[in-house]
């Protein structure tokens, strides 16, 4: 267990905040670790038969079009499913009858607390997409297997898509009954 000595906020953004720590590790050593603070997010591997509800969008970050799965941050006091309710219908036009929470991960717990919420949405329904005004999102249904090979062949480097798929995949039985 490591005792933190003392914390420094260092920067504040719409979405994450950074935070560093001066921490004693069990040795007594003292050491600093920078920490994200992210407010959590979901993602939603939508159904329908055996295709999969993908996304395409430009990502700042990686510089290029990225497949994903329906995602996003979950607001103040809003609980997991509801944002997952609420991203799927922004982002892809489509509701859910069934929102099942699957797991939680984190995405990467040596440097953020961000934790990413897996539902699995079936019973589509047709609705509208209402875009946040900085997104360009498509939809399309993607057969599971063919989502498949394209995270085999990393086509899809998306972590929580990967993740989502293979998930689905592996428990394939379990999602149709």
């Amino acid at each position: 267990m490591e005792d933190a000595v003392s914390s420094s906020h260092i920067f504040s953004g719409r979405i994450i905040s950074l935070q560093v720590d001066e921490v004693r590790l069990p040795s007594g050593r003292l050491t600093h670790r920078e920490t994200v603070i992210h407010p959590g997010a979901v993602a939603v591997v939508a159904l329908e038969g055996d295709k999969i509800l993908l996304e395409r969008q430009y990502r700042h970050t990686a510089k290029r079009v990225i497949w994903e799965i329906p995602a996003g941050t979950i607001e103040k006091g809003e609980a997991p499913e509801d944002c997952a309710r609420r991203e799927l219908t922004e982002e892809t036009g489509y509701s859910a009858d069934k929102m099942e929470q699957v797991f939680s991960f984190y995405v990467a717990p040596g440097y953020s607390t961000e934790i990413i919420h897996l539902f699995l949405a079936r019973g589509l329904k047709k609705s509208s997409k209402r875009l946040d005004d900085d997104e360009e999102i498509d939809s399309m249904f993607v057969p599971l297997s063919k989502a498949v090979e394209m995270v085999r062949d990393n086509e899809i480097e998306d972590a929580k898509t990967a993740i989502g798929i293979l998930f689905l995949d592996r428990f394939m039985g379990k999602a149709k009954g």
